[in-house]
């Protein structure tokens, strides 16, 4: 454990170094100087997000829809969804920096103060960092596994027809273009131009996904650490072995309060932060699944094994899973704080003052912390509402199709 604590490093920008190499390679570090290279940057990203977003809605509206090819439109529809989720994001980003820089800065801050902790309670600090971690890490191979295929996929047909001698270009994004560029998609400058955009906006999406997703989880599980040292923190004062006098009592509740305080406003503003970007996730999740499962389905029948698409799959339900989990944790830490300032033997001490104190947290605690959505708390019930309702609307998609 001692080993452990040595190599763990007290920085946010090296504790998760995943998420910050993706936020710098997309250019949307909240720390990056907006200079006028930057914004040549950002526009060179902006415009690749919009003409993804123009070509798959193009070919959704006026060619798959109108023609029944309800398979071609979920493809389309996914990856226009896809487009215009990551613009939503890199906006989020940039419109609020600032606050990204204040929870970062917290959270350093925090880290700092831990090298001053007990062994205990910097274990706790350091677990909970990883935690977090690990949540990049996720996201790192599920994004990259599914953003791998697409290439990999069209790559290797174009060499297997090829060997077959009859050989044929294959686009990473099977799409119909404006009928300008449609009718030369299939010429070498062409098809190479096209597949290079698909390939830059992959990349692109990647980044977003990596870099994006995991901050709030981050942030959650970094309050959790917090709240678990607040915890502990509050038994040990009570405790029987505590040899502290009133004044002393008095003087650690108050510093436990400041805290606890600090920890209630980084969450408050978290949440009201991100309650309408989770709204849009939910709503884009719910239906992101459908439409990637039911190009599952569509190849399955054919006999064919879609792996980019099951691997979507995957990364879609990961997409709102991880926020749910991670705030069911924070409700589950706040609820056992509350179980803890009631349980810690403050009526073993005639403390006038410190019961107060005790009361004031335990009104504070009544409602446990978590995210929410514009109408439903960000938790595993409502992760397995969005199944349902996804669910839903599959077997109203299979019935069209029928």
């Amino acid at each position: 454990m001692k080993k452990n604590m040595k190599e763990f490093e007290y920085d946010f920008e090296k504790a998760f170094r995943i998420t910050t190499k993706a936020l710098h390679l997309n250019r949307a570090h909240p720390f990056i100087e907006r200079n006028l290279f930057w914004c040549f940057q950002f526009l060179l990203i902006l415009t690749l997000s919009v003409m993804t977003f123009v070509f798959t809605f193009n070919s959704l509206l006026f060619y798959d829809i109108p023609a029944g090819e309800i398979a071609e439109a979920s493809k389309n529809g996914t990856m226009a969804i896809v487009s215009l989720t990551i613009t939503f994001k890199y906006t989020f980003l940039l419109y609020n920096q600032n606050y990204i820089k204040r929870y970062i800065a917290i959270i350093n801050k925090d880290y700092e103060l831990s090298k001053g902790f007990v062994a205990e309670e910097r274990a706790i600090v350091i677990d909970y960092s990883r935690k977090g971690a690990k949540v990049s890490l996720y996201w790192l191979v599920a994004t990259t596994a599914t953003s791998i295929l697409f290439p990999v996929k069209a790559l290797v047909q174009m060499v297997y027809y090829h060997w077959e001698d009859e050989f044929r270009f294959v686009p990473m994004f099977d799409m119909r273009y404006p009928t300008t560029i449609e009718i030369m998609k299939n010429v070498p400058a062409m098809f190479c131009l096209l597949f290079l955009l698909c390939l830059m906006f992959d990349v692109y999406a990647t980044t977003m996904y990596v870099g994006f997703d995991p901050l709030v989880p981050i942030f959650l599980t970094h309050i959790c650490g917090q709240l678990d040292i607040l915890s502990q923190r509050i038994m040990d004062i009570f405790s029987d072995e505590s040899n502290l006098n009133s004044q002393e009592v008095n003087y650690k509740l108050k510093c436990i309060n400041v805290t606890l305080q600090d920890q209630y406003n980084m969450i408050k503003e978290i949440k009201s932060k991100f309650t309408f970007l989770y709204e849009f996730t939910m709503k884009t999740t719910t239906i992101l699944l459908p439409l990637s499962m039911f190009q599952i389905v569509e190849d399955l029948q054919r006999r064919k094994l879609n792996l980019e698409f099951i691997s979507f799959f995957f990364a879609t339900i990961l997409h709102f899973y991880m926020p749910c989990y991670y705030s069911d944790m924070l409700m589950d830490r706040s609820q056992k704080l509350r179980d803890a300032v009631y349980a810690c033997g403050w009526e073993k001490r005639h403390n006038a003052r410190a019961r107060k104190t005790i009361l004031l947290m335990l009104t504070r605690t009544t409602v446990p912390l978590a995210l929410s959505t514009v109408f439903y708390p960000i938790c595993l019930d409502t992760f397995a509402e969005m199944c349902r309702q996804s669910y839903a609307i599959f077997n109203i998609m299979n019935a069209a199709e029928v």
